[in-house]
C-alpha cells in the first residue's frame, strides 16, 4: 500500500512538473515611481544594460500595484492590482510603459 502511494505521489509531481505552468518564468521590474511590475511569459528576453526592453512572449501577464501619492508626506496608498495578459508585450523598464500585442485584457484584481 505504501509503494503504491509512493508511486502515485511521484507519478503527480512528474505531471505537474511538465505542465505549462512549470514552464512559466516571471520576474520583477522597478519602475520610475516606485512601484514594482510583476511579469511572467513563457518567454522573457531581456536586453543590457539596464535600463532596457523586456521582451515577453506566450501567456504574457504584467501584474502592477494601483497606488496613489497621498497626504503631505506623498505616501503611496495603494489598492488592488491592474493585470494585463496578451499574447507578448514589451516593458520599458525606464518608464514602465507597456506595449502589448494579441489579445490584450487589462483587469483590476484585488
Amino acid at each position: 500500500m505504501r509503494l503504491l502511494i509512493a508511486g502515485l505521489a511521484l507519478s503527480t509531481l512528474a505531471l505537474l512538473a511538465q505542465s505549462p505552468a512549470a514552464d512559466v518564468k516571471h520576474l520583477i521590474v522597478p519602475t520610475a515611481d516606485d512601484v514594482q511590475m510583476s511579469v511572467s511569459a513563457l518567454q522573457i528576453d531581456r536586453g543590457s544594460p539596464y535600463p532596457s526592453i523586456v521582451h515577453l512572449k506566450g501567456s504574457v501577464e504584467v501584474k502592477t500595484r494601483v497606488c496613489v501619492r497621498t497626504g503631505r508626506t506623498n505616501a503611496l496608498a495603494c489598492n488592488g492590482y491592474t493585470v494585463l495578459r496578451a499574447d507578448e508585450a514589451d516593458v520599458h523598464e525606464d518608464t514602465g510603459a507597456v506595449d502589448a500585442r494579441g489579445n490584450v485584457r487589462l483587469t483590476h484584481e484585488k
